[in-house]
C-alpha cells in the first residue's frame, strides 16, 4: 500500500497506554491554579506531618526508638515550617492546634521511650503551661511517671495529685490509675498511712487486685493484722477473668451452640493473662499475712488455706499447704515438715512429684539416703523433666560414692534446665571427684558467667587451676574472690602458698600476714611468718611469732622455744639464751638438740665447765637413744670429740650455724 500524509483516526504510531486514572496526562490549567494556591499547599504540608507522625509511632511500636525518635524530630521541623508558610500566605487563623499538640506530645514520648528525661520534661512542661492546649494538663502524670522512675517520689506525688485535679469526673478509669499511682509514690517515701488512706479510697469505688494487694502490703508494714484479714477477703471476691465463660451465650443455650472448647483467640488469651496475674497477686498476698494473722504459724497458714479453698482457690490452696511445709522446713521442724509432705502423696500427679522433691530433700538433709533415693526416684518417674528431682537423685549418687552415675544425672538436670545452677556446679563437683579437672574448669566458668559474683564457684574455679598447675590464674580467681570475702583467713593463706610458689616473697608475706590478723590462732602461717622472718635476719619480729606458736600448738613446744632462744642468741641477748635454753632442759631434760645448742652457746662464752657437763649429758642421750632405736653408731662406745674454745674461735660464724642448717627453718 502506498503511503500517504493522511493518518487513521484514533491511531498513533506509538501506541497508547493503558491509564484508567489518566495520570500520564498533562496538567489542565485548573490543576496549575489549585498547586499555587495557599490552602493546597498548607494541605500538603500537613499531609507529610502527619506522615511523619504515623511513621515515628510505627517506629516505636516496633521497638526501633532512635529511629522513632529522629521521625519525631523531623516532624516537629516539618510542623513549625506548616506554621511559618501559614503565616506567610496570611492563614494563621487556620492553625491545627490538633496536629500541633500531636507533634509536641509525641516528641516527648520518643524523648521518654528513649530515656532522655530531661529533655521529655522540658517537651511536656511547655505543653502543660501552653494556654493553646486545654487538655496538655494530662500530661503531668507522664511527668509523674518519669519522676517516678527518677526515684523523684515527692515530685511524682504532686505531678499526679495535679493531674487528678485536671482529669474531669467523667474520666473514671483515668482517675482510678492516677490515684493508684498516687498511692504507690507514698509507699515508695514511707507515708503507708497516706498510702492506706489512698488505696481505701479506691477500694470504695470498685475492688481491685492491684489496689488490694497494695493496701494489705500498707497494712502488714503498719502490722494491722484485722486489716490485712479484711484486705485479703475483697481480694478473693473480686470476679474471676474466667476465659471459658461467654457473655455473649445465655447460659441456658451453652450446649447449643457450643461444642468443644473455645479456640483461643486474643480475647481470651487476654483474659489468661489476667487471671494468671491476679493469681500472682494473691498467692504473694497469702504467703506475706500467712506468718502473722493468726496467733501461731500454723493457725494462719490454716485460715489462709481455708479462706482460698472457700472462694473455688483450690491450685493457690495447694500452693499454700506446700508453703506450709516449707515453712515448717525453714524452722528445723523436719517431722511436721515431713507429715505435711507426705499429704501430698494422694493428690494431683504434679502436686505428688513436688511433694517427693521436697521430701528426698529433706531425708537428704537428715542423712537418711534410702529414703531420699525413694522418693527422689519417685519424683523423676511422676516427671522426668523435673531438674530439682533429677539433682536429688545426682545428690544420693554422690553420696554413695558413685560420682560418674551422679554425673550423668548431673548432665541430665542440666539437659532439662540449662539454668539449673545447682546441677551445674555439682556436675563440676563430679567431674573435680573424677579428677576430670579440665571439664570441671569449664563447668565452674560457665556458672560464674550466670552468677559472677558467687563466692562458691569462685573457690572452685580459683582450687581447680590449683590443683592444674596453672598458679598464675588461680591467684587471678582467687584475688578476685578475696575481693568480695575479705576476711577468710584460709583464703589469704591459700593465696600466700600460691605466691610462696610463684617465687613472689613480697605477695606472700602480705596475704600470710592478713591471713594471721584474721586468725592468729593458725600454727602454719604463724610458723611460716616466724620462719620467714627468721631467714631474713629480722629476729626481732620472729620471735613474737615463735612464741605465740609454742602457746597455740604446744605438741612441738620444744621446737617453738629453741627457734625463740635462736633468735635471741643472733641479736647478741646470750645471756638471755641461755636462760632460755636452761629452761628448756629442765622441762625436758633428755632432748639431745638443746644440749648441743647448750655446748655451742658455753663453747662461744668460754664456760669450760659447763661445756663438759652438757657435753657428758648429751653423750649419756645419745648412748640411750641408741640403745632404744637398736642402732649401732659407727663411734660407738666413745665419748665425742670436744668442741674447745680456740676450735669454736677460729672456725668463726659457720660452724656456730651448723645447728641452723640443719633444722627446719624454711617457709611451710
Amino acid at each position: 500500500r502506498p503511503m500517504t500524509a493522511v493518518r487513521a483516526a484514533g491511531y498513533t504510531s506509538r501506541g497508547t497506554k493503558f491509564d484508567p486514572l489518566n495520570q500520564g496526562a498533562r496538567l489542565t490549567n485548573a490543576q496549575k491554579r489549585d498547586e499555587l494556591n495557599p490552602e493546597y499547599q498548607v494541605r500538603e504540608l500537613e499531609s507529610q506531618v502527619n506522615q511523619m507522625l504515623e511513621e515515628s509511632a510505627t517506629a516505636s511500636f516496633l521497638g526501633q526508638y532512635a529511629t522513632a525518635l529522629e521521625k519525631a524530630k523531623e516532624a516537629g521541623k516539618r510542623e513549625r515550617m506548616l506554621c511559618k508558610h501559614r503565616e506567610q500566605t496570611g492563614l494563621a487563623d487556620q492553625v491545627n492546634t490538633e496536629l500541633t499538640f500531636a507533634v509536641c506530645f509525641n516528641l516527648g514520648y520518643q524523648y521518654e521511650m528513649n530515656r532522655l528525661h530531661s529533655e521529655a520534661l522540658n517537651t511536656y512542661s511547655q505543653i502543660v503551661k501552653s494556654k493553646q492546649f486545654p487538655q496538655g494538663g494530662r500530661l503531668r502524670v507522664n511527668m509523674g511517671n518519669i519522676y517516678y522512675e527518677q526515684e523523684k517520689y515527692a515530685l511524682a506525688v504532686k505531678m499526679y495529685r495535679m493531674a487528678l485535679d485536671q482529669t474531669p469526673n467523667s474520666y473514671k478509669d483515668t482517675r482510678y490509675k492516677i490515684m493508684r499511682n498516687i498511692g504507690i509514690s507514698l509507699m515508695r517515701t514511707g507515708h503507708y498511712q497516706d498510702a492506706v488512706q489512698s488505696f481505701e479510697s479506691l477500694i470504695d469505688i470498685t475492688v481491685d487486685h492491684h489496689a488490694a494487694y497494695n493496701l494489705l502490703v500498707s497494712h502488714y508494714v503498719l502490722g494491722n493484722c484485722s486489716k490485712m484479714r479484711s484486705c485479703f477477703t475483697k481480694m478473693l471476691l473480686v470476679k474471676h477473668y474466667d476465659p471459658e465463660r461467654d457473655d455473649d451465650i445465655e447460659p441456658d443455650h451453652t450446649a447449643v451452640f457450643r461444642v468443644g472448647p473455645f479456640p483461643l483467640d486474643e480475647l481470651r488469651q487476654e483474659l489468661h493473662a489476667r487471671q494468671n496475674q491476679a493469681n500472682r497477686l494473691i498467692l504473694t498476698s497469702a504467703r506475706i499475712i500467712a506468718p502473722v494473722v493468726g496467733n501461731s504459724l500454723v493457725e494462719g497458714y490454716d485460715w489462709v488455706i481455708e479462706l482460698l479453698q472457700d472462694q473455688q482457690y483450690v491450685t493457690l490452696a495447694h500452693e499454700m499447704e506446700m508453703d506450709k511445709a516449707l515453712q515448717h522446713l525453714h524452722q528445723r521442724d523436719f517431722q511436721q515438715a515431713i507429715a505435711l509432705l507426705k499429704e501430698f502423696e494422694r493428690k494431683e500427679r504434679d502436686l505428688q512429684a513436688r511433694a517427693a522433691t521436697n521430701l528426698s530433700f529433706l531425708y537428704f538433709l537428715e542423712g537418711d539416703l534410702a529414703n531420699a533415693e525413694k522418693h527422689a526416684e519417685l519424683a523423676v518417674l511422676n516427671n522426668r523433666f523435673n531438674a530439682c528431682a533429677l539433682v536429688n537423685q545426682g545428690n544420693c549418687y554422690f553420696m554413695r560414692g558413685d560420682p560418674e552415675r551422679a554425673k550423668q544425672v548431673y548432665k541430665g538436670a542440666a539437659d532439662v534446665d540449662p539454668d539449673c545452677v545447682e546441677a551445674l556446679y555439682n556436675l563440676g563437683l563430679a567431674y573435680k571427684k573424677l579428677n576430670s579437672f579440665e571439664e570441671a574448669l569449664s563447668v565452674f566458668k560457665k556458672i560464674s558467667y550466670v552468677l559472677p559474683n558467687n563466692t562458691e564457684v569462685l573457690f572452685q574455679i580459683g582450687q581447680v587451676s590449683d590443683v592444674m598447675g596453672n598458679s598464675r590464674q588461680a591467684i587471678k580467681w582467687l584475688e578476685l574472690l578475696v575481693s568480695k570475702v575479705m576476711h577468710d583467713a584460709g583464703l589469704l593463706a591459700m593465696l600466700g602458698n600460691l605466691y610462696v610458689r610463684c617465687e613472689d616473697d613480697a605477695k606472700a608475706l602480705h596475704y600470710f600476714s592478713e591471713s594471721h590478723r584474721v586468725c592468729p590462732t593458725d600454727v602454719v602461717v604463724t610458723a611460716w611468718l616466724g620462719s620467714f622472718y627468721l631467714q631474713n635476719e629480722l629476729y626481732e619480729k620472729a620471735m613474737p611469732f615463735f612464741q605465740l606458736a609454742s602457746r597455740i600448738h604446744p605438741e612441738e613446744v620444744v621446737k617453738w622455744k629453741l627457734k625463740v632462744a635462736l633468735c635471741l642468741r643472733r641479736t647478741g641477748s646470750f645471756s638471755k639464751a641461755l636462760h632460755k635454753y636452761k629452761q628448756i632442759l629442765s622441762a625436758h631434760p633428755d632432748n639431745a638438740e638443746c644440749l648441743r645448742c647448750l655446748v655451742h652457746l658455753c663453747t662461744s662464752l668460754g664456760r669450760k665447765m659447763e661445756v663438759q657437763a652438757y657435753e657428758s649429758k648429751l653423750w649419756k642421750v645419745d648412748q640411750d637413744h641408741q640403745r632404744q632405736t637398736g642402732s649401732t653408731m659407727a663411734c660407738f662406745g666413745q665419748r665425742p670429740r670436744r668442741v674447745g674454745y680456740d676450735s669454736v674461735k677460729s672456725s668463726g660464724k659457720a660452724r656456730d650455724e651448723d645447728w641452723e642448717l640443719t633444722d627446719d627453718l624454711l617457709p611451710i
